[in-house]
């Protein structure tokens, strides 16, 4: 029994759990007490003066309530069985064994990225910070953001071999508790599923994983998720992704942007009014040019005309086909700007979009008219905020313009009127998604009004404007609920 090599015991087994191909360091410190961590993973200076140094100065093998009081770690958990300790080594764990207890200790220091501004959220007026792929971050930056004792947050653990965390946020005095345990149910359903972030994850829980339109939004923006909490909406978090998730969400909250309330009401309104032309132009101006040019003549002014004639006249494709082949070979440019490195993808996005274009008109494949055409609905698509429904509005254009191509506007009214009852159906977290169109919210229920600035940011005198802004029912798109 004197001769029995505790340290070696202790690596086989773990190392078998590892299929013996990993980088692991079991070190003995006592005869009955060994160490066991992935060295990558672990803050060694921590390691050495938090745990090697007051286990050296043991004598015999501790209990499990010894070293509980004896080292100076934040994080301590017992381990049962060295099946336990595997996701926690992985993790940045130190596993501190004997033959009769063993203990798990924090020292981890993982691989994470520095605190930046957003990438794909650009602010110029709102803060500079975004989230990391570190869950804790995250979570510490939403607790700085909102210092309230009602911010509750729930952990739960997903997934087979990933055993990803999630983090449920909510403030307790603002949100509907039923909506909280649906949410729960859902996040808990998903237990056994791995998923690689948050964007598949919203796709999981969402109402309808079907439908083409996101009912829930993303966002790696700080400010627009402590505000949505303060909304009384759940934010979810998941460990290794910089996005979260933020719902319930309204089909108008896609449109909308933090940064219009830096500006002030008046210039943010004026933008919000902006991106609702711009989605009419995204959705209706291409499939208008077809069915214009394919049934409705005469809707065309004469002078016009003469000039959509002359653009076309060596065009050998008629209208359809013609949007069809513009339509797709943008989105061949936009993925391939997308793809390739930045400066490179810059480069031919611009490049590739006006040679493409000079040459088509010149080889008579296209009318300039309806480059200018495409062009300004890529424009409008792309000044949606939110690239998840920025995406679904282009996906949508498609089946209107082949229908405005075989039935004209009847094709488009018919394409419209599908879409607007697929929205009318759809629900986030039971929360009715085409809020407040359908159903119609009135004032003295709920103050969804859009014209109207919020309250608490005006002067005496903006309170008089907003009252008759009210007094004649103009309806608003500031989102959250405004006080009489």
């Amino acid at each position: 029994m004197a001769d029995f090599d505790f340290a070696a015991y202790l690596q086989e087994q773990v190392s078998a759990q590892f299929h013996h191909r990993v980088n692991l360091v079991v070190r003995s410190i006592l005869p009955s007490v060994a160490l066991c961590y992935m060295p990558e993973h672990v803050d060694l200076q921590q390691l050495h003066t938090s745990i090697i140094i007051p286990l050296q100065q043991l004598d015999e093998t501790p209990s499990r309530e010894e070293l509980n009081s004896l080292l100076p770690v934040g994080e301590l958990i017992d381990i049962t069985s060295v099946l336990d300790c595997i996701p926690l080594i992985v993790k940045g764990w130190v596993y501190i064994a004997t033959p009769q207890a063993g203990i798990a200790a924090n020292v981890a220091n993982l691989p994470k990225r520095p605190l930046t501004s957003p990438e794909n959220e650009t602010t110029i007026l709102g803060p500079m910070l975004a989230f990391t792929e570190s869950i804790g971050t995250n979570t510490a930056l939403l607790r700085n953001s909102i210092p309230d004792k009602n911010l509750c947050s729930e952990e739960y653990k997903i997934g087979n071999k990933r055993n990803t965390t999630v983090n449920l946020m909510f403030m307790a005095d603002r949100v509907s508790q039923d909506r909280v345990e649906l949410v729960r149910q859902r996040i808990k359903r998903l237990r056994l599923n791995d998923v690689t972030g948050s964007s598949e994850f919203l796709h999981m829980i969402q109402d309808n994983d079907l439908s083409v339109f996101p009912q829930l939004m993303l966002t790696e923006r700080i400010d627009l998720a402590s505000h949505s909490l303060l909304e009384g909406k759940i934010i979810i978090l998941l460990d290794g992704s910089p996005l979260v998730i933020v719902g319930p969400s309204e089909f108008i909250d896609f449109f909308l942007s933090m940064e219009d309330r830096y500006l002030g009401w008046g210039i943010g309104t004026f933008i919000r009014a902006l991106r609702m032309v711009a989605l009419i132009i995204s959705v209706f101006l291409t499939p208008a040019y077809v069915a214009a040019l394919t049934f409705h003549y005469e809707m065309i002014p004469s002078s016009l005309l003469v000039s959509l004639i002359e653009s076309r006249s060596r065009v050998p494709f008629p209208p359809l086909f013609e949007t069809l082949i513009l339509e797709v070979t943008m989105e061949l440019l936009r993925e391939a700007g997308a793809r390739l490195p930045t400066k490179v993808g810059q480069t031919m996005g611009i490049v590739g979009g006006i040679v493409i274009g000079q040459a088509a008109v010149q080889a008579g494949f296209t009318s300039n008219i309806l480059i200018m055409l495409v062009a300004l609905a890529a424009l409008g698509s792309f000044a949606t905020p939110d690239y998840l429904m920025s995406s679904s509005l282009r996906l949508v254009r498609y089946p209107m313009v082949l229908f405005a191509g075989i039935w004209g506007s009847i094709g488009i009214v018919f394409v419209t009127a599908l879409v607007a009852m697929h929205l009318i159906r759809q629900t986030s977290f039971g929360r009715p998604f085409f809020s407040p169109v359908h159903p119609i919210k009135h004032s003295d229920l709920a103050y969804d009004e859009v014209l109207l600035p919020e309250p608490d940011s005006l002067t005496p005198n903006g309170q008089k404007l907003r009252k008759f802004i009210r007094s004649i029912s103009i309806r608003s798109l500031w989102t959250g609920k405004i006080d009489n």
